[in-house]
């Protein structure tokens, strides 16, 4: 069977009647070296499923890793984990090709200003510099 193809028409049609009903974090975890001191190379690493539920609404869970490792090093220095569930209401029902376009941009843009804020927060609380994340760029 052909996978169809989404085209910009369908896939603007399903942002707009698109609604964002609820985001909260389901879970998040950070530790931290007790000798690690910055610089450090950042590693971002994200997972994204959706689930349907029902009718036209379906959940995302969005989950972001972020390592500070430094250059020689083996095991990252510090670690922020952190795993978004945000539930949403569509006129055009969620399809695999439609989350694949969705999760590499929109989706982004939903969650993204909440993990700076987190990262920025946690590493201040972990008595390192608070670290700054770069806006999002969408491709």
């Amino acid at each position: 069977m052909k996978k169809e193809k989404i085209n910009s028409i369908k896939y603007k049609n399903f942002i707009d009647g698109l609604k964002l009903l609820n985001i909260r974090i389901l879970s998040s975890g950070t530790s931290v070296d007790e000798k690690f001191l910055p610089p450090a190379n950042l590693e971002l690493n994200q997972r994204k499923k959706y689930i349907k539920t029902e009718g036209n609404i379906f959940k995302v869970i969005h989950e972001y890793t972020l390592k500070g490792i430094k250059n020689g090093e083996a095991s990252p220095g510090f670690k922020i984990k952190v795993k978004y569930q945000i539930i949403y209401k569509s006129d055009i029902p969620i399809t695999d090709d439609i989350f694949k376009i969705f999760s590499q941009t929109n989706l982004l843009l939903h969650t993204w200003p909440y993990f700076r804020q987190f990262v920025h927060e946690m590493t201040n609380r972990m008595g390192l510099p608070p670290l700054v994340l770069d806006v999002l760029k969408i491709k």
